[in-house]
């Protein structure tokens, strides 16, 4: 069974609050964050989400959380490869280095949907909020496209 994949690019930085990259769907949650994520059809029970995290900020921090009503649960995701099978595990956190990024990517990290509440298709939209450990939560809006 072949899962959906959702990609785009969120930068995140801590002390001038979160700004986006290229991307579909503008949004805004807080004083001075924006993000933008592009996505791609998913229907079925899983979805994975991809995205560039950059810390525009001098200290270090960490995605810890997300959420989202499409799905019961949104879990943060590694694939690792081991002895040529790749396994993908959820992990506790994302590390975002201070003045670096992540790249939340096929095979890497990412943001794993689980328990999908509807079907989602090309054009659609739906919110997640991504939580952090220092900076304040950003509220994206993701729109569905063809990848």
């Amino acid at each position: 069974m072949a899962m959906p994949a959702m990609g785009g690019e969120t930068e995140a930085g801590m002390e001038g609050g979160m700004e986006a990259g290229p991307g579909t769907m503008p949004a805004e949650s807080g004083a001075g964050m924006t993000g933008e994520i592009d996505t791609d059809p998913a229907t079925g029970a899983t979805g994975a989400v991809f995205m560039k995290l950059v810390n525009h900020g001098g200290e270090a921090d960490r995605l810890v959380g997300a959420e989202s009503a499409v799905a019961t649960t949104v879990e943060l995701h590694q694939s690792t490869l081991t002895d040529g099978v790749m396994k993908m595990s959820p992990v506790p956190d994302i590390p975002i280095p201070a003045n670096g990024e992540v790249v939340l990517k096929p095979g890497d990290y990412h943001l794993m949907l689980l328990g999908l509440t509807r079907d989602l298709n090309v054009g659609d939209e739906f919110d997640v909020t991504l939580r952090f450990e220092k900076s304040q939560p950003l509220l994206l809006q993701v729109a569905v496209r063809e990848q």
